[in-house]
Parts: structure tokens; sequence; C-alpha cells
């Protein structure tokens, strides 16, 4: 499930419970992986949270990305993909059994 209409808020609190509610119902969480991702402290917390929640979670380059890893990907051991459908589909695959 993605945010399909912003949410116009700025507190901090009302955002996290929206998205924890967005994950909760999702049975994976994908990172797309750009730039500035690794520097996101939401990104962070959505990893972290869906990890909490026992949902599957991975990683995929944006296509021509140089940035970094997101630290909780890498400490979650979480698989990674090239922007590679075939890639990107064994990684989406690995990552689903992981789910508690």
């Amino acid at each position: 499930t993605s945010l399909k209409v912003p949410v116009n808020s700025e507190e901090g609190t009302y955002l996290r419970q929206v998205l924890r509610q967005k994950i909760g119902r999702a049975s994976m969480l994908v990172c797309l992986i750009g730039n500035a991702t690794a520097w996101s402290g939401w990104v962070d917390w959505e990893i972290r949270a869906a990890h909490k929640l026992g949902k599957g979670v991975c990683g995929v380059w944006l296509k021509s990305s140089r940035g970094r890893t997101p630290p909780s990907l890498s400490e979650f051991d979480a698989p990674v993909a090239r922007w590679e459908m075939g890639d990107i589909v064994a990684t989406i695959e690995s990552a689903a059994p992981r789910r508690s």
C-alpha cells in the first residue's frame, strides 16, 4: 500500500500513526533507495516499524542511484536488489519468508 493522498500534517505523532496503519496492512516493505534515502529519519523509522510489526523488508536501488544503503536495512540483513526486474522479484521473494 502507499500514501495515494498526502497526509496534511506536520505533526510527527499523527504521521507515524497513519504510516503504522499502512505498514500494518502490508505484507512487505520495499524501500526504494535513492541518493539521499540513507539520511532520512522517516525512512529509518518506516523500516524499523515494518521490522517490529513482523513484515518482510527489502530494498531496491533506483536506477542510477549512488546513495548509501539505509543503515537499518543493513542492520536487519535485509536483501537489496539492483534496478532489474529479475533481481527485484528475487529479492522480494527472499525477503517474504523473513516475515514473522
